[in-house]
């Protein structure tokens, strides 16, 4: 967990990028979308603006830290997707999403990108009330830029993946989550998408990312850490994907985390990602990206069924 993701600089080299469509073709047939719906789900096709971005920087922060708004050119109001970036807990650059955030902004989403400070400035908790911050900021200003707030999803890759399933987790959980902060201010989470997430920390070498995210504490505090150790039945429906191959963050905690949802009757999708490493998988992560902006389109666009309102498969 602790190499960076390549997204950003190879998606902004177009020779870098032409290679990476060429890979991503060879290798789009090479997955297993378990769970998948019969029939694929139709969604618009829309230009989009990029918003100026904005301070989201709480009062206790010495780096100032923004956000950057993609809205869809129609009417609205948008459902509300939160991307969070990876980067091992240690860089939380919010531009590293671009790509993922016009992706979805043409497919009538609103898509907000947080940054947050690395792990090391003040562990878990001071990442989570960086991304608190952000979502609050998005709560003041819903009516100004038309969003959503009924229908609010997350994304996040690798650490991003991680601290979404957790901001999630503790969003959606009546009675709060021991050692986990519930913001009130903040709506419901719809969705979760998480892609080469780690979602057991109790399974992982002691390293100094994670001493910095945990501040050094122990098996407990692993434990409160894990998406797969606090899970509960009001958790949303999660879409899952990684790369078979994965030697950082391996495939075994996707499938954990799977096995988990599904045993508290929670409704996941797991893209598997067949001959994919770790960073193979963000280079050639166009079909899962694709499946996962039709799962958002269900799960957060679309009304609510009962079996959502309930958490039921």
């Amino acid at each position: 967990m602790q190499s960076r993701f390549l997204l950003k600089s190879a998606f902004a080299a177009p020779l870098r990028l032409g290679a990476m469509l060429v890979l991503a073709g060879l290798l789009s047939a090479c997955a297993q979308h378990l769970n998948a719906p019969v029939q694929a789900t139709p969604m618009p096709e829309t230009r989009f603006r990029a918003n100026d971005p904005v301070r989201i920087t709480p009062a206790d922060s010495v780096p100032v830290l923004y956000a950057y708004l993609y809205t869809p050119v129609t009417l609205g109001p948008y459902p509300s997707i939160v991307t969070i970036p990876g980067g091992g807990w240690t860089d939380g650059d919010a531009t590293d999403m671009r790509f993922v955030a016009e992706y979805l902004a043409q497919r009538g989403f609103a898509v907000l990108a947080i940054e947050h400070r690395p792990a090391a400035q003040g562990g878990l908790e001071q990442v989570l009330a960086d991304l608190h911050a952000g979502m609050r900021w998005m709560v003041r200003n819903a009516r100004a830029h038309r969003l959503d707030m009924q229908r609010v999803g997350l994304l996040g890759f690798e650490s991003g993946g991680h601290l979404a399933a957790l901001l999630a987790l503790a969003q959606n959980a009546q009675p709060p989550l021991s050692g986990l902060p519930r913001d009130a201010m903040l709506p419901a989470i719809r969705a979760v998408v998480a892609g080469g997430a780690p979602m057991d920390l109790t399974t992982f070498d002691d390293t100094p990312a994670l001493r910095a995210l945990l501040q050094g504490n122990g098996e407990a505090a692993r434990r409160m850490a894990s998406p797969v150790h606090q899970m509960h039945a009001a958790a949303p429906p999660f879409f899952l994907f990684h790369g078979t191959r994965d030697a950082e963050v391996p495939i075994a905690q996707a499938e954990a985390m799977a096995e988990t949802l599904t045993e508290q009757g929670v409704r996941v999708e797991f893209y598997r990602m067949e001959l994919r490493g770790h960073t193979t998988t963000y280079l050639t992560v166009t079909g899962a990206l694709q499946a996962a902006a039709q799962f958002l389109w269900r799960t957060v666009a679309e009304p609510e069924t009962d079996a959502q309102t309930d958490g039921g498969p």
